[in-house]
């Protein structure tokens, strides 16, 4: 999830840190500090040792430090010196300092750490620019004791990414901390603005997109991952950057780094293009495999520049089996071929994903250039427990797994035994590496710590139980760290085992297979297989001999009644010569069309007209084909006792009778795309589950019948997004003097086949609620304008649809309704006396006008004259067609617009004057 950019809000607390502020002000400095950060070690109860990390500029002599000064945050200060003697020279005029302090705390509580050095460098375009020599630079890290006698200790992340890059202007830009947690707490980060002390943020900052902003020039930090990214900077130059590092662990928030960094934008390397990296994004393992890659760094560039490839990580901090990469990361011609090997171990199961970042540079700089980072995270995840059986004993329901487990030998005692975990009913579902978590399952976790055995297996006793009722279980390995006082904290479960339930009574028969195996709409063949009922649990003192199964068919996925099936009979004077479990049924069925369910009845005593058990109904899997446009959708149903868990699909081969697979999912659905319209496609599917109780046979396949079916474009295209602009707005007309609407429309974004669409047709409705008439159809896809309008009038409501191949036609786009630009205007005199000029009143040109109601009268106030023509032509005469004599007239008139939307519609009034001369 990306996080918008906030500005924090925090207290100012310390005279001390003030007190650097107003001599930072008072007094000119030298240039000085380009990035840090501080992180901390704690070595005892209350005691931490902290590291400063800070990047300055080399050449400052006179503002190098030896020791910084150092607020503990429980009111006491002290300073921290130096430890890297004076300093590691780096190129570009950086140097990188690490000053470490020790110090004990009073007592448990939140405590904030903090440094404040006079000066950062000068020109720092977006701190204080251009005076950024005199804003004090400052870093903080806020921390919680714990109680570690039950919570354990803590330490911070530590970042093992410099806090020093470099970007290249126009050129997208990548940054992460690779911030490493050696307690496996999580992670998250926060864009801030960078502080010139405490509680007190760096004057007139501006994040680095809001320099030339723009829709290409955007930044970024990613709360989970931590990859700032910028795409794209617009201005060369040294920017500063500054976000939190949260650590949490179960939820609680446990500490708060800040990490002030600075991005130098060069302007020089436009034409340069940075390194590629090939690595995988994600790789989950279980402990014990190595992981084995081979990393490729290239420059795209002709000619190519000499590279460096680096990797750092979590896997490289371990003190048990360190991962190792080669080669160093020294320049050399590209292709650059890197192996990063790491042999896990059970003590690198965590819970979180430790992240290796891949570093590749070019030296279009001889020391330095354009860099690419690739992340590549890797879950450690612990092998399952294996061979989990469930036993009904009169204790309770006794779980086993074997012994030995592969990790229950650990440094530091990091394996705390074993989880068992229940639930009602079965889940089998498909192990995922890379999510372990049995969280979403419906598993309750019923005792964790378990570490008994009996020889060779674990055991544990279920004795929370109701005898009626079904318990299914699985076991997982529990791997924690450990407080001084010996209690667990971020504790980490293993994969969990197979599951294996109790509390089913075997003295029934149970199906296990209804496979249809020939597909016909008169003579279909259906396998169907069932395991007998258990002679230990079916007593056949109570239900004596001869016995009888009876397989029974009923029509569809629950059908109302079964019948038996012809021939499907099976009869024995003993229990135990009930041997015959299957049958092949093909008795003349439609299995093209329909499903078939299946029963097993047993009898007993000879009395074969009651069964005394019956199994629970199972029916085939029946599967739809729906053809689309180059693709086709199959849909399955089935009905059975047992859980399918897994479905695989396969499609037949071109001239031939063989099926291929072509996909596995646990859905009821499957798409199967970039298929060719009006070609067959056959298919089946075959389902693989299971009872979930060992004493059952498992796992389970069974087959659906052939479906086939021809894919065709029945999808509509694109709906496009439509826009009207009119000659009211330019107060423009054709050539010809006529009004005009002008239509412009375009596809969305989110379009997924553009090229799908072949034409458009429009569509125009004279006003809001009347149908819509097709006014034209283009059968250009490019054309994407249309003018339509008359001298009349260009009031009224658009739509538009889009066009395919085959006729197709889309949704109509959103409705875009215009209005008239009415203008109506009278004069004040007119000479009614038949010289052919100026003879009648009517009003100037006028347009967009739909009636008008006019009235005029007299001085007296009388009605001498109305009409609602808008072209009026008066006279001068009365109603009765007598002159009028000379002299002045007063009128009111209302106008109404011509709208596409009549009720509201606007209405104006004019009043005024007319003389009348004759």
């Amino acid at each position: 999830m990306k996080i918008s950019k906030i500005t924090r809000l925090v207290i100012p607390r310390l005279l001390f840190s003030l007190l650097l502020v107003t001599l930072a002000i008072g007094a000119s400095y030298a240039t000085h500090n380009r990035a840090g950060e501080i992180t901390y070690e704690q070595i005892g109860e209350l005691t931490i040792r902290i590291t400063i990390t800070t990047y300055t500029k080399t050449s400052s002599l006179s503002a190098d430090r030896d020791t910084l000064d150092v607020d503990w945050g429980d009111g006491t200060f002290s300073r921290a010196g130096r430890v890297n003697g004076f300093g590691d020279i780096l190129p570009n005029d950086i140097k990188r300092n690490f000053y470490i302090a020790e110090h004990t705390y009073p007592g448990r509580a939140t405590y904030t750490i903090t440094t404040t050095d006079p000066n950062r460098i000068a020109n720092i375009l977006n701190v204080n620019a251009p005076n950024s020599i005199n804003v004090p630079f400052h870093i903080e890290t806020t921390f919680t004791f714990l109680g570690n006698q039950f919570q354990g200790s803590n330490s911070s992340a530590i970042l093992l990414q410099p806090p020093i890059d470099f970007a290249c202007l126009g050129q997208r830009f990548v940054h992460n901390a690779n911030a490493y947690d050696p307690d496996g707490d999580s992670l998250a980060y926060e864009l801030i603005v960078p502080l010139q002390t405490v509680g007190m943020e760096v004057p007139n900052y501006l994040f680095p997109d809001q320099i030339t902003p723009g829709a290409n020039n955007q930044l970024t930090l990613d709360e989970k991952t931590g990859d700032l990214v910028w795409d794209a900077p617009q201005r060369a130059g040294e920017y500063n950057v500054a976000f939190m590092i949260h650590e949490y662990r179960q939820g609680v928030l446990l500490n708060s780094i800040i990490r002030d960094m600075q991005i130098l934008v060069e302007s020089d390397c436009q034409e340069n293009n940075p390194p590629e990296i090939e690595v995988p994004e994600e790789i989950c393992v279980v402990a014990g495999e190595v992981i084995d890659i081979m990393v490729t760094a290239t420059d795209p560039d002709d000619p190519p520049q000499q590279l460096s490839l680096t990797a750092l990580g979590g896997p490289f901090e371990q003190m048990v089996s360190p991962a190792t990469f080669q080669p160093d990361g020294s320049f050399r011609d590209q292709p650059i071929v890197g192996r990063f090997r790491w042999e896990t171990q059970c003590e690198h199961i965590a819970e979180h994903a430790y992240s290796v970042v891949f570093k590749a540079v070019d030296d279009i700089r001889d020391t330095s250039g354009l860099a690419t980072l690739k992340t590549l995270q890797i879950k450690v995840v612990g092998p399952p427990p294996e061979n989990v059986i469930v036993s009904e004993t009169a204790e309770g329901n006794t779980i086993c797994w074997d012994k030995p487990y592969a990790c229950e030998v650990t440094e530091d005692d990091y394996f705390k035994g074993f989880a068992v975990w229940r639930r009602p009913t079965s889940n089998k579902f498909p192990i995922d590496t890379c999510n372990p978590s049995l969280e979403g399952q419906g598993y309750t976790r019923i005792v964790s710590g378990v570490q008994e055995f009996d020889g060779n297996q674990y055991k544990f006793t279920d004795t929370d139980i109701d005898g009626e009722e079904t318990y299914c279980y699985r076991v997982t390995g529990v791997f924690a760290q450990t407080s001084i006082a010996g209690y667990p904290f971020n504790l980490v479960y293993s994969l969990p085992s197979n599951e294996d339930c109790a509390g089913i009574s075997l003295d029934q028969p149970f199906l296990t297979k209804v496979s249809v195996t020939e597909t016909s709409s008169n003579n279909g063949v259906i396998e169907v297989e069932w395991t007998g009922a258990n002679p230990a649990e079916f007593d056949t003192t109570v239900f004596p001999g001869p016995y009888q199964y009876v397989l029974a068919r009923g029509d569809g996925l629950a059908p109302g009644t079964f019948v038996p099936v012809d021939g499907a009979v099976f009869t024995s004077n003993t229990f135990g010569g009930l041997t015959d479990t299957s049958f092949t049924d093909q008795t003349g069925l439609n299995t093209q069309d329909q499903p078939y369910s299946y029963q097993v009845w047993l009898y007993a005593n000879g009395n074969f007209d009651n069964p005394v058990r019956t199994s629970p109904p199972a029916s085939s899997v029946f599967l739809t084909v729906t053809g689309g446009d180059n693709q086709s959708t199959l849909t399955w149903e089935t009905n059975v006792p047992w859980q399918n868990y897994s479905f695989r699909i396969f499609r037949q081969l071109p001239a031939s009778t063989d099926f291929e697979q072509i996909g596995t999912t646990t859905d009821l659905v499957f798409v199967d795309p970039g298929l060719e319209n009006g070609v067959e496609y056959c298919y089946y599917i075959e389902t693989e589950g299971a009872y979930g109780f060992s004493t059952l046979p498992e796992p389970l396949f069974n087959d659906s019948q052939i479906s086939c079916d021809r894919p065709s474009d029945t999808s509509p295209p694109c709906v496009p997004v439509l826009d009207v602009q009119n000659s009211c707005d330019d107060n423009t007309t054709t050539p010809d003097g006529a009004f005009v609407n002008r239509l412009s429309w375009s596809l969305p974004q989110s379009c997924e086949d553009p090229m799908d669409v072949e034409g458009y047709r429009i569509y125009f409705s004279p006003m809001i609620g009347t149908p819509f008439e097709l006014i034209a159809e283009i059968d250009d896809p490019s054309i994407t304008t249309y003018e339509d309008g008359s001298d009349a009038g260009i009031a009224g409501c658009y739509t538009v649809t889009s066009l395919d191949s085959l006729g197709n036609e889309s949704d109509t786009s959103n409705i875009v309704c215009v209005d008239n630009c009415p203008f109506y205007a009278l004069p004040n005199t007119f000479t009614p006396n038949m010289d052919g000029s100026n003879d009648v009143f009517k009003p100037y040109p006028y347009k967009f006008i739909d009636h008008i109601e006019l009235k005029i009268f007299n001085r007296w106030g009388q009605l001498v004259f109305e009409t609602v023509d808008p072209d009026i032509n008066w006279n001068g005469q009365n109603a009765q067609g007598n002159d009028l004599s000379q002299g002045v007239y007063h009128y009111i008139c209302h106008v109404y617009e011509a709208s596409a939307d009549p009720e509201n519609a606007s209405v104006e009034v004019l009043q005024g004057f007319i003389e009348l001369i004759r």
